[in-house]
């Protein structure tokens, strides 16, 4: 018995094509659903940024003029006063920072017995501690001696003599400047110098005339 499909089109599962169109169909749907819901999202999440950076943008606007009202009433020498008033008081700050007592201990064991002090007076140069000592010699060279000591104590560095002057009788009054770094630690003895002795340096040779 001979068997055979002679119809014009092949024969197929109906059922399992519509179930796969329907499966691609909910695909798509739910891919819909979700491009769509995240557009929303997006879109709401950018609608607060702008939100945000509007009102940061005011609010920057509004501090601009308020700083430009603020600096039309203040008045410019008011201002330079002030200014120079806190640097006062960080130079105070500063003073109070310094150790007087370190400074005299370190000049009192290295100063020579020949050699008066006349002055010291701390100053800050650049955020550096610069100190000027005046003394009183009869001769320069003890000067030298002093200073060779000093920054043998480890307690100056550059120091130098920048200025002498002759008093009346016959002594001489020599400015000494240098940076200071601490009281050292030391513990030279403080002797007379000989009037032959020949010092390490003279200060004249450091800044004098």
């Amino acid at each position: 018995m001979l068997r055979g499909n002679l119809s014009t089109r092949p024969f197929y599962n109906e059922r399992a094509a519509q179930a796969l169109l329907l499966g691609l169909a909910l695909a798509l749907a739910a891919l819909s659903v979700f491009t769509t819901w995240s557009f929303l999202s997006l879109t709401s999440e950018q609608r607060v940024l702008w939100q945000r950076i509007a009102a940061d943008e005011a609010r920057a606007a509004s501090l601009r003029r308020e700083a430009e009202r603020v600096r039309g009433r203040i008045d410019p020498k008011v201002l330079a006063s002030t200014v120079e008033a806190t640097r006062e008081a960080n130079a105070v700050i500063d003073e109070r920072t310094f150790s007087w007592t370190g400074l005299f201990n370190v000049i009192e064991r290295t100063i020579p017995a020949d050699i008066r002090l006349r002055s010291v007076s701390p100053s800050t140069d650049r955020g550096t501690l610069v100190v000027r000592i005046v003394v009183n010699a009869r001769r320069v060279e003890p000067v030298g001696v002093f200073m060779d000591r000093l920054e043998a104590a480890g307690a100056f560095a550059d120091l130098q003599s920048v200025e002498e002057q002759a008093v009346e009788d016959g002594t001489i009054n020599v400015v000494c400047e240098g940076r200071y770094l601490g009281p050292g630690t030391s513990a030279t003895v403080a002797s007379p110098v000989p009037a032959g002795a020949g010092p390490s340096r003279s200060a004249r040779g450091r800044g004098g005339p």
